[in-house]
């Protein structure tokens, strides 16, 4: 399938990745040559899955930095995976759609089921402990159906994994809702739909969380959502940047800047990364996520630059793909029977009971390919295609895993997306509605007037140079008890961030910028000096004493006079 076209002198090379899937089924072996782009990869394994909508899903990989990445559709898979060994790829959902149950066919909603299934058990979906259990609940009715007490001791709902913190007391709470849906008769498909229509309520649904730091160096996370931008600090939402306030979206070295217009005021919001690749693949991300929700055409996406500086080339970015409103304009044109595809089972050979009268058939892979998964078993290369190549690059061996998501030890109180030991609230924290905002009507004015009062002092303070001789304990307690602040051009909510004027670049790039002015500075002086003593007659002392030193004149003989020269003559031919 992905073949390069032979050249004199050259050994076509084929290689070789892994991909995962989001059932954790049995990955697959995909060849791909030199010349073969990001997007071919991602329309093979499309193909593969029978999956038809396929815009809303990516192949995301880590390198051997620990960075993750999402594969590039425009570029070479080869040059995107050179520094990932093994080349483990996995297959993920890139961009939550808005309304999940406008996704045309349920195999489509099905993988976005699985998604943030994982999602709610890595604890990057976070939600009160009473919408934990009903998803808890839905995710059981979907694995195995109706309630059976022959089939189901007690203690079934320990078999599964679903929350990070799943106790014995939330696992009784998990089975008396899921005892509920006996009498309703609630099939697989519908229990799906179900989960999906609860998860797109909550702050964190499609939230693929990124660690970042504010300006006074506290600790937060940070999302990219068909909303906007979203921070995170505590166990709670604190900030929603819509894209209708955004203006810009850059990055300065480590430190990832939104530029927004509130209350027809332009400001600048900072927040430092972990290191500059953590910078600019949050910048990517958020890049990407703008235009996919936000353009009416994809064609209108201009191509983007930013991050540049004396010793580093501007990072340039350009999105591939359709826009939302193309693709559900697409969706609503799609005319094929519904495919069958077969729904995984977490717990192997648990009891399933489901209505037959009311069951739909599934597949999760298309018929037509089952042959295929059969001889996979004896082929590793699933292309279906004849192989040419004289050298083929080792295959990654099954067994071996990648870290997806980084460990980020903090407070147990805080918000803990990338460590599932400590992310979903249990039954000890009290319930919190993440999905409420308390900015209303009636205290918006008040809000308002604290929050400008407060920057007014944070401004004073900065200014006056007393910020340093402020405990940690007082410059936290204003994120962590201030309301969700939601931010757009017509809500009239005044930003607390500090003015673009106020941001702080990464110090050592800072530094390097102001050696390298320095050096420039200096040549040039030095060049200057050079053509007066060389080239010009005149008459002051210190300049004639140059002239007349032996250093000066053997420099002239063997370096000026022989580039001068050559300059002329180079000139002089053109």
């Amino acid at each position: 399938m992905f073949k390069r076209k032979s050249s004199k002198g050259y050994v076509n090379i084929e290689y070789q990745c892994t991909i995962r899937f989001l059932d954790e089924s049995d990955p697959i072996t995909a060849s791909f040559q030199k010349e073969t782009k990001g997007q071919e990869l991602l329309d093979h394994v499309c193909k593969y899955l029978n999956l038809v909508e396929k815009d809303y899903f990516g192949l995301r990989y880590v390198d051997d930095e620990k960075q993750r990445h999402w594969l590039n559709p425009l570029k070479s898979v080869h040059k995107q995976l050179k520094n990932v060994h093994p080349m483990v790829m996995c297959f993920r959902v890139k961009f939550y759609p808005p309304d999940p149950m406008k996704l045309k066919e349920e195999i489509t909603r099905y993988f976005l089921f699985l998604q943030l299934r994982r999602d709610l058990q890595h604890g990057r979906l976070l939600c009160s402990p009473a919408d934990a259990n009903l998803l808890a609940a839905y995710i059981l009715q979907s694995e195995v159906g109706d309630y059976d007490p022959e089939d189901h001791p007690p203690e079934y709902v320990s078999e599964f994994k679903m929350l990070p913190k799943q106790t014995e007391k939330m696992e009784e709470k998990i089975a008396e809702i899921h005892k509920g849906f006996q009498s309703q008769e609630i099939v697989p498909s519908v229990a799906e739909e179900k989960f999906l229509i609860k998860a797109a309520t909550l702050d964190t649904y499609g939230v693929d969380p990124h660690p970042v730091k504010d300006q006074k160096g506290n600790q937060m996370y940070l999302g990219v959502t068909h909303l906007g931008i979203v921070t995170f600090q505590g166990n709670r939402r604190t900030h929603l940047f819509k894209w209708t306030s955004i203006n810009r979206i850059a990055f300065e070295g480590k430190m990832f800047i939104v530029h927004v217009t509130i209350a027809e005021k332009k400001h600048a919001c900072g927040f430092k990364c972990q290191t500059f690749a953590a910078c600019k693949h949050l910048w990517k991300c958020a890049v990407e996520q703008q235009y996919f929700f936000t353009l009416n055409k994809s064609a209108d996406a201009p191509k983007v630059t930013s991050g540049g500086g004396f010793f580093t080339r501007r990072s340039k970015f350009r999105y591939s793909g359709r826009c939302q409103k193309e693709v559900v304009s697409e969706s609503e044109v799609i005319n094929r029977e519904p495919p069958e595809f077969t729904r995984s089972q977490s717990v192997p050979h648990f009891p399933r009971h489901v209505s037959k009268s009311t069951s739909r058939p599934n597949s999760l892979i298309s018929n037509s390919a089952i042959e295929e998964i059969e001889t996979a078993q004896s082929v590793p290369d699933v292309m279906s295609r004849s192989l040419e190549a004289e050298v083929r690059a080792p295959i990654a061996p099954e067994e071996l895993s990648i870290p997806e998501e980084e460990e980020v030890k903090i407070s147990d109180t805080t918000y803990e997306p990338n460590k599932s030991a400590a992310a979903t609230p249990d039954q000890e924290e009290p319930p919190q509605d993440l999905a409420s905002d308390n900015t209303t009507p009636e205290n918006l004015d008040a809000q308002i007037e604290v929050l400008q009062k407060e920057l007014e002092e944070a401004k004073s303070m900065n200014h006056s140079g007393e910020k340093a001789d402020v405990p940690d304990e007082e410059q936290t307690s204003v994120m962590t008890t201030e309301p969700i602040v939601e931010h757009s051009k017509d809500n009239g909510v005044v930003n607390t961030d500090k003015p673009q004027d106020d941001i702080k670049p990464d110090s050592s790039r800072s530094t390097l910028k102001t050696v390298a002015a320095v050096i420039t500075l200096l040549l040039v002086v030095a060049l200057v000096g050079m053509v007066l003593v060389m080239e010009t007659d005149y008459k002051l002392p210190l300049v004639s004493e140059m002239r007349g030193w032996p250093e000066t004149k053997a420099f002239r003989a063997s370096y000026y006079d022989p580039a001068r020269n050559y300059v002329t003559k180079m000139c002089g031919s053109s």
